[in-house]
């Protein structure tokens, strides 16, 4: 039971690390909770003429108080979150024993040494998988600086080779950003920088206000790419939640930057995809 239950913090606290800052000692916190909920686990179990419905709320109350102590939450937000992450880590979890169980023929559940050993081997795969795809996409991140006038800003942006969003006249790339990022130190409304820009996505589709700015430079691996007469599609929202990158990169732009008239970074695929 307590290490099961290490490997579901664990699970949850990997899930969870983008919506919390790092916490000393979580890792000591999270062995003792799980030592502490094991024990009340087993005086529960062992507790006399106390029906099943009253054992299984105590049991969900243990968790959650566990839950909440171990990462020291404090609002309602996170705590919903946690405890959903929680309890996906357990169906996760529960189906990779069901699944082992059948490969194997026999019932892990009755064996608990098997059962423990397989929990913590699958929890650990899964926060090595986890973590080398947030490795992977920080990988993908950019510093941008946008440039208009005396202006400069500088952002972090993602690099999706999937946005193919383009102006469907001069088929020029476009690049989105939040609008607060430019919102308040350039104008976003002059005539001459205006556009509107069609874009189909899942849900629908627009037009989203995009707005032109003299340079862009894309800043990677000691590399500088230059892109003049920029396009930015305004986002009236935030791109992401954790605010890790305020924008993505159209690919044409990093194929060698986009230089009006000289016929690069065009985009050649179907308009605002």
């Amino acid at each position: 039971q307590a290490v099961q239950t290490s490997v579901l913090l664990l699970l949850t606290g990997t899930f969870l690390r983008g919506d919390m800052p790092p916490a000393a000692g979580r890792t000591v916190r999270i062995v003792l909770g799980s030592g502490v909920e094991a024990l009340f686990f087993c005086a529960v179990f062992l507790i006399p003429g106390i029906g099943g419905g009253i054992k299984n709320l105590l049991f969900a109350g243990c968790s959650l108080a566990v839950l909440a102590g171990v990462f020291r939450i404090h609002t309602p937000k996170v705590f919903l979150r946690a405890v959903i992450l929680f309890h996906g880590a357990s169906f996760l979890l529960g189906g990779i024993l069901y699944a082992f169980s059948g490969m194997t023929g026999d019932s892990v559940a009755g064996y608990t040494l098997r059962s423990a050993v397989c929990a913590a081997v699958s929890g650990a795969l899964i926060c090595l998988i986890w973590n080398r795809e947030k490795k992977n996409r920080r990988e993908m991140l950019a510093t941008v600086e946008l440039l208009e006038g005396k202006v400069r800003i500088v952002t972090v942006a993602l690099i999706d080779s999937g946005n193919s969003l383009c102006d469907p006249v001069s088929k020029r790339p476009v690049c989105v950003v939040e609008r607060s990022v430019l919102e308040g130190r350039i104008p976003l409304n002059r005539p001459e920088k205006f556009r509107l820009i069609p874009y189909h996505t899942l849900t629908g589709r627009g037009l989203m206000q995009a707005v032109e700015i003299g340079e862009m430079r894309v800043k990677r691996d000691g590399q500088e790419i230059l892109a003049e007469r920029a396009l930015l599609g305004l986002y009236d929202g935030k791109i992401t939640r954790e605010g890790a990158y305020r924008m993505i990169l159209h690919p044409a732009v990093l194929g060698g930057g986009y230089l009006p008239g000289r016929g690069r970074g065009e985009c050649r695929r179907k308009t605002a995809e």
